[in-house]
Order: C-alpha cells, then structure tokens, then sequence
C-alpha cells in the first residue's frame, strides 16, 4: 500500500490529540442519561462536543510550538446561529486572507453576482473608416480579469471594423481609480505577483510570467520567455542548464529602473526538470496594458501613427467597441479559491467608485466593507479594514465579525450558491486542494485560508456528524512554528466537528 503523502498527514501529536478526544467524547455520552428526556438527552450531547473541543483546543495549544499563541474560534449552527463551540471570538486578530471573505461578500452584495466590468474602446475621428483621422480612447472600470488573451480579441474587435491605419495616439482613461496602485510601502517595494498593484484599466493582473525551460544538454543555457512577450520589460541575464537531478539556482527578479520594468534571471536548472513559470508584479500597469494592446493591434496589421499616451475620454467620443468581463460571481471564485490579492484590491475599489462615485480608492472601499460588516451584525466598532486582500497586518477582525458575514451571505438567496461556490473545497481545489486529502475531511469541507508569517486563519462551511451544517472561524496569531503544524492544529478541530 502507497503510504500518505506527507502534505494529507495529520502530525502524529494531533492525531493523539483527535482519537483521546473522541474517546473522551464517548465516554461521556455512554454514561447514564434520562433514556424518556428527549431535550435532556440533546443537552448532554452539546456539552459533549463541547467537551471534545475544549480538549483538542487547549491539549493542542499547551504544545510546545503553539505556546503564546493567540487562538480565536467561533463555531455556529449555519441554519440558526446558535453557539456551538467559541473562545476568544471576540479577540480583534490579524486575519491575513480571511479578510477576502468580507471583501467577496460585500461584492456580491454592492455590485451584484450578474456584475460586469465594462472596457470602452471610442474615438475622436471625424469619420469612419480605414483611416481614423484621431486618437483611439480606451477607457477602463476595473476589470481584474482581463488577461492577455481578452486583449487580443478586443484588438480584433477593433480591426474587423475595417480600421487599418489610427493617425493619432492611444489614449488610455483610468480615472474610474485613484492613481494610488499599492496599498502600502511592502507592497510597493515587492515584486512578486501578490504584490498587487492596482489600476482601472489593467493586463494579466499587473503581472507578467517568466518561463524558463532547461536544454536537454548540461552546460547549454536555458530558454528563459516572457508572457505575453512585449518590449515593455526588459529581460535581462541567462540561466545555465544543470546536470540532471541537480539542484536549481534559478533567480528570478523584477525592479523598476529609470521609469522602465527590467527582469533579471540568473543560475541554472537541471536538465530534463520542464519548463518552471514565475510571475512577478509589474509597476507602472496602465501603460504595460497600453503597449501590450498597441502591439496586438499592430499585429493584427493596425497602424498607428502616434503612440500611447494618457487622457480622458471625451463626452462625445463615437464608441466603437464595449469589452465586457466575466460575471462577477466567477471574479468572486477566482478571488477565494485562488487567494487573488490584486483581485481583491481591485474590487474594492470597484465597490467604492460604485457606492461614492469616482474615483474608487482604498479607502473608500473600506468604508464600504465596514458598512457591510456592521449590517450583517459583525462590526463590534473595533474592527479595523486597512485593504480587501487581507495582506495588511494592520487590518484587525474577529471570528464573530467573519461568522456574521458568511451567514449573511449564504442565507441570501442572491449570494449564497454563488458564495458557497467561491470557497476552496478540502482535498479538492483552490488554496485547499493539498490539505485535508483524507478520507474523513476530504470534500466536506468548503473555506477560505489565509496564511502570513506568523498568521493562519480558516474560516467556511461544513456538516457535522449529524448532517447539520455549521460556520466556523478559526484564526492563531503568533505562532513562530512552520504552518503546516498550526494547519494540523485547525483540522483536529474540523475533525472533531465533522464526528461530533
């Protein structure tokens, strides 16, 4: 027989932790009970699991890496919100990506799941024609989907109108967003893909990939490509093909230099390894969309005869072409289950500009998702929202706050399968598709992670033994342990709710 593999194991002193507290729990319901009082009898089983997760909580926290640790959980009947199991679920926590739980709810709710981002292509030109005597506008609201491949077709849409020759510039329209692109300095100085940077009219999420792919031959140089391929980032260095089964020293890096994005690529992969694809933020996003779409129009055999340039609009402009996105309940999936942060400040900002009117900022948007927390019965006052991607350490919720939210949603009936829909499935996809693979948690489970140095968090959905469905939230701050340890922790707890 295969033996697990180690990312589905339960950490041997968790496991212990699991079957005592079921023994536990059993002990205490097989002792006498008043067999003719139905309520009696329901009563002592509620304090039973209680019991059980009391004891795998406070046994897992007196384990040596969990010491000091903050832990704050809220477990509640999905169908009527009665208290199940808490401790400390009024404790302000950092709750890393959990925060996107408000940020999707919000969306659904302000901007509704039938939500399209529209980007408008017009123009100047007095007439019509193969030539247009003026600049072409394109004028964005936000989108977070529109990849490269959505650009291409836009730039077709455009060509197939029998346009061949445009004799003024690219005229890029972003003012549906402030021009604030990152939300903190981190961010700013980061350049990994998470690092998100923002813009109302924006490509492939700001980012761009970098695919390097080994010789067959050691000693030869890898074949390093940028996605899409533009002359708007400079690649620069070489990687160097190893000897089979060694160890790669690849390096992969993206700075801002006099105004331009350069990626520089260093070491070396071993041979026979395949292709490897790292993504990195780009700055300066509105004219890495602007050059991207000029290239496709000029291979589409489109002229221009000016070059990109940023502007407004003009009222009166003749709209040609109206790209509009996927719906937002699909944005929302991609969001969750991916964990996407530029998604997530994106929409933000969307929901700010919608509710106050542009330009949409973070601030705004914040305002837009206290809002929403206070109405679903979550906000205690202290809650502090300081972006919708949850990367902030400054952004402080609670499990009641986050509770409060998911049962808003889900009783929805405009939100709730579409909500439901966005959450990682245990075993199966998204941010969990590595984590409870076993058989007892595998599939049962429907949640958003959140994970920071320091910081975990789980918060979703699930049945318990008896069929029932129940919200839960658990985040720990403070730990100084790997993560996959405080993951194990978590699970012991969705273990006992699951056989409870």
């Amino acid at each position: 027989m295969n033996p697990i593999p180690r990312r589905f194991r339960c950490h041997p002193a968790f496991a212990a932790l699991m079957v005592a507290a079921l023994f536990c729990a059993q002990a205490q319901a097989d002792a006498p009970a008043q067999a003719d009082a139905q309520t009696q009898a329901d009563a002592d089983a509620q304090a039973d699991d209680h019991t059980a997760l009391d004891w795998v909580v406070e046994s897992g926290m007196r384990q040596p890496h969990l010491r000091g640790a903050e832990v704050a959980i809220l477990v509640v009947s999905a169908a009527t919100g009665e208290v199940v199991y808490e401790r400390n679920a009024d404790r302000l926590m950092v709750p890393a990506s959990n925060m996107k739980v408000v940020t999707a709810a919000a969306a659904l709710s302000v901007l509704g799941p039938d939500y399209r981002f529209e980007t408008v292509v017009s123009t100047d030109a007095p007439e019509l024609g193969a030539t247009l005597a003026g600049n072409l506008y394109v004028r964005g609201t936000g989108d977070p989907s529109l990849v490269s491949e959505e650009l291409w077709k836009l730039a077709e849409s455009i060509r197939v109108l029998g346009i061949e020759r445009i004799e003024g510039d690219l005229v890029l329209d972003a003012a549906y967003f402030d021009s604030a692109s990152t939300t903190s300095r981190t961010v700013a100085n980061g350049d990994r893909a998470y690092h998100a940077r923002t813009g109302a009219l924006s490509l492939n999420f700001n980012a761009i990939a970098v695919h390097t792919t080994p010789s067959e031959r050691p000693g030869a140089p890898a074949v390093v490509e940028l996605a899409p391929g533009t002359s708007f980032v400079e690649l620069r260095g070489g990687v160097s093909t190893g000897r089979s089964r060694s160890r790669s020293s690849l390096s992969v890096r993206r700075t801002f230099e006099d105004g331009r994005n350069v990626i520089t690529v260093s070491g070396s992969v071993p041979a026979g390894s395949g292709t490897r694809v790292h993504y990195r933020s780009l700055d300066d996003g509105l004219r890495y969309f602007g050059t991207v779409l000029l290239e496709f129009l000029e291979s589409a055999g489109v002229e221009f005869g000016g070059t990109v340039a940023l502007g407004a609009a003009p009222e009166d402009a003749r709209t040609l072409v109206v790209h509009r996105s996927k719906p937002l309940s699909l944005v929302v999936r991609d969001l969750n289950k991916f964990s996407n942060n530029f998604v997530a400040e994106q929409l933000l900002k969307a929901m700010a500009a919608h509710v106050y009117g542009a330009p949409g900022t973070t601030a705004g948007g914040a305002t837009v998702l206290t809002d929403h927390l206070r109405a679903a019965g979550g906000d205690s006052g202290l809650c502090h929202i300081e972006d919708g991607s949850g990367f902030s350490r400054d952004n402080r919720l609670t499990p009641r706050a986050i509770v409060a939210v998911m049962r808003q949603a889900l009783s929805e009936f405009t939100t709730s399968y579409e909500f439901a829909a966005s959450l990682s499935v245990s075993g199966t996809d998204g941010t969990l598709s590595d984590r409870m693979g076993y058989a007892e948690l595998r599939s049962v489970v429907r949640a958003k992670t959140g994970l920071l140095d320091g910081v975990t968090a789980i918060s979703g959905i699930m049945k318990d033994g008896s069929g029932e469905e129940v919200l839960f939230s658990i985040i720990v701050n403070g730990f100084e342990c790997e993560a996959w340890r405080v993951h194990d922790f978590e699970h012991s707890i969705l273990a006992v709710i699951r056989r409870s």
